[in-house]
């Protein structure tokens, strides 16, 4: 009797276990499955576009901004002292043109002056209006950079990675603040070369993210990667050759990006998930909600 339990606990061990073997096999070419899904935002780096102290700083970490949002301040110092003098130098060419527009003028009204003598005039009234553009040109790049002295957000996110503190000085060859977009969240996905044939664009997957488990999201396929950095051949470079002495190489992994159903969901850029094609059956339906299961436990 004993015998005839371990038996049958080994029969079913194995059935089991040959069973969850076909499955895997089955899902890698008909119902492509992966663990390997990253949740992916773009960055928005805010760099500043004038060097100087930090002397103020609106925002704190986490926060969300709105565009046009101003983030922090930068000494305005030396840039309004540099408009002062550009505005200075702006009317003082505005003189210097009026005046030889004026000489120019007394000269054509004179019947005893030579042509050489008003053409003369005439350049110099030139020569001004020219020096009196440059100024204004002058004037407006100073009043643009003391405008920059106010790091504003171009596009709105949350507030992350800032690293800045009042009095620490910014260039505008280093980001100072970090924005995140969760409104364009999306998933990165990372499946088996050998399953490309069963992924479509607009195929719709069932998701589990590791921050939710027990909860089992939907998302659709919205774009397959044309090529990866190992099929990229750039010109004038040497072949790149892998050395690989296993008989049976690793699967190749092609990069899928997914749209995901998350709204009112606290899901972070970086986290991580599974993802697998949905089907007619409720194969995939129950695979990930017991997948779901195990990642509550694990």
């Amino acid at each position: 009797m004993k015998r005839d339990i371990y038996a049958y606990l080994t029969t079913t061990v194995l059935i089991g276990a040959i069973g969850f073997s076909l499955f895997l096999v089955i899902s890698d070419n008909r119902l492509p499955f992966t663990t390997q899904a990253t949740v992916k935002t773009p960055d928005i780096q805010v760099f500043p576009e004038v060097t100087g102290a930090i002397e103020e700083i609106f925002v704190s970490e986490g926060e969300q901004v709105s565009a046009g949002t101003a983030l922090m301040q930068i000494d305005p110092t030396n840039y309004e002292l540099a408009r002062q003098k550009a505005a200075a130098s702006e009317l003082d060419a505005t003189a210097q043109w009026q005046q030889a527009k004026r000489h120019l003028t007394r000269l054509q009204n004179l019947n005893s002056v030579s042509q050489e003598v008003i053409d003369d005039a005439d350049i110099a009234v030139q020569n001004a209006y020219a020096t009196l553009k440059i100024k204004q040109a002058e004037l407006k790049k100073a009043e643009h950079d003391l405008e920059n002295t106010r790091v504003v957000a171009r596009q709105p996110g949350i507030v992350t990675n800032m690293s800045y503190r009042e009095g620490m000085y910014v260039t505008p060859a280093t980001s100072v603040v970090h924005l995140i977009d969760k409104s364009s969240l999306w998933i990165a996905a990372d499946f088996a070369e050998k399953g490309l044939s069963a992924i479509d664009k607009n195929r719709e997957v069932n998701i589990v993210f590791d921050a939710y488990p027990m909860q089992v999201f939907q998302g659709q396929i919205v774009s397959i990667d044309s090529a990866i950095n190992s099929g990229v051949e750039s010109a004038g470079q040497l072949a790149a050759i892998q050395d690989d002495g296993r008989w049976i190489r690793s699967q190749q992994k092609i990069r899928v990006r997914i749209t995901a159903d998350i709204e009112g969901a606290a899901i972070v850029a970086g986290g991580r998930a599974s993802v697998m094609l949905r089907d007619d059956h409720g194969i995939s339906n129950t695979w990930m909600t017991l997948l779901s299961w195990m990642r509550y436990i694990y």
